[in-house]
């Protein structure tokens, strides 16, 4: 079985307590929030476990996430990934993420424009409009 360190991700020894790469302590590591933990694996080094962790984010509605999954959409070379992303966003529904789902609906991968705009209508449908 493969461990990794829940900080920096790097592969890690079975029965360490420490990270021998970043020395974060383990065990402190383990004991952070489920939502943290969530967030910090949007940047594992496998690609399943980002994308899930993305999947269970926007799940979970997390509002908590929003800048996490931005960053990911925006700046993620796997098109699966950035998919999920802006998936999440739009499970999310927080209008912040507007713009970064616009930009990422008029460029890159067709499966990632194809979920971004996806996600901006799900948050313009769940939005209320704004009274002026």
């Amino acid at each position: 079985m493969t461990f990794f360190c829940p900080k920096c991700w790097k592969e890690i020894p079975p029965g360490q307590e420490t990270c021998p790469h970043c020395g974060a302590r383990l065990a402190e590591e383990d004991a952070k929030p489920f939502v943290e933990k969530l967030r910090s694996a949007l940047r594992h080094p496998e690609p399943e476990t980002a994308v899930r962790a993305a999947w269970i984010l926007g799940e979970r509605q997390e509002a908590s996430a929003v800048a996490d999954l931005i960053f990911v959409l925006e700046t993620s070379h796997d098109g699966f990934l950035a998919e999920a992303a802006a998936e999440a966003l739009g499970k999310v529904g927080d209008p912040l993420a507007l713009p970064a789902l616009e930009r990422a609906s008029v460029s890159g991968p067709l499966r990632v424009r194809r979920a971004s705009r996806l996600a901006i209508e799900r948050i313009r449908r769940l939005s209320p409009p704004l009274r002026s």
